[in-house]
């Protein structure tokens, strides 16, 4: 059970370095205080990289402190993904990292990226798995009692803890909604995600287990990463 696995944010950072041709106008939804998680080991350079390729790289947010914070995005605009404040086919690639299980209406989301993406243009979504140990726990809880339990379990602020809907993160949904709007060539992988509880001994034992056997069923692992292309 104690396998390592690639962290899906590696991965996810992998597929957007494989996507960002030079010069591209590039969105980020949801872009918070940084780019890249700051326990990767070459944050920095990553960043730099992805940065200095981008023609224009946008990143959005509702979170006005957060994006004070943010010095990787060019630009930083303080406003939400059901109303992007940006002409029609403004963009070559969107991307969200870990912000549509934030989102209660994604069927809007979704039609407005759509709206602001070129024809051909690509749509990188990393998110939680709706069946993932994590998410069934998210699930189970009231939001409001959300900044209490992540605080205690995580050691987060209560300022980093957001409300949670997941009405995008199941495969069904994904496709339905991402089709509705205008995206075709949609592809979901299910990735891995490395145990990270290790530190409270009955969680962390329940844990190990869900991601072992998700190993073998794949719609049980960690995370989603979702590819669509603009039709």
């Amino acid at each position: 059970m104690a396998e390592r696995v690639p962290h899906p944010q590696r991965l996810y950072f992998e597929l957007v370095d494989r996507c960002l041709q030079p010069g591209m106008r590039w969105l980020d939804v949801g872009c918070g205080r940084q780019l890249t998680p700051e326990w990767l080991p070459d944050q920095a350079a990553v960043d730099a990289r992805l940065k200095s390729r981008a023609g224009c790289f946008v990143g959005i947010d509702l979170d006005y402190a957060a994006l004070q914070r943010n010095d990787c995005c060019s630009y930083r605009v303080l406003a939400g993904a059901n109303a992007l404040p940006f002409r029609t086919d403004s963009f070559d690639l969107v991307t969200s990292n870990m912000v549509f299980e934030h989102i209660q209406q994604p069927q809007v989301v979704a039609a407005e990226i759509r709206r602001v993406l070129r024809e051909g243009g690509r749509l990188l979504v990393h998110t939680p798995n709706v069946l993932d140990v994590v998410t069934v726990a998210a699930r189970l809880i009231p939001n409001r009692l959300h900044p209490m339990v992540v605080n205690w379990i995580e050691g987060r602020a209560d300022e980093d803890v957001y409300p949670t809907y997941f009405s995008f993160n199941g495969r069904r949904s994904i496709e339905a909604i991402l089709h509705s709007a205008g995206f075709g060539g949609v592809r979901i992988s299910y990735l891995d995600h490395p145990n990270a509880y290790g530190r409270l001994p009955v969680i962390a034992q329940i844990e190990a287990l869900w991601h072992w056997v998700a190993r073998y069923v794949p719609p049980l692992r960690g995370t989603l990463l979702v590819e669509a292309q603009a039709r």
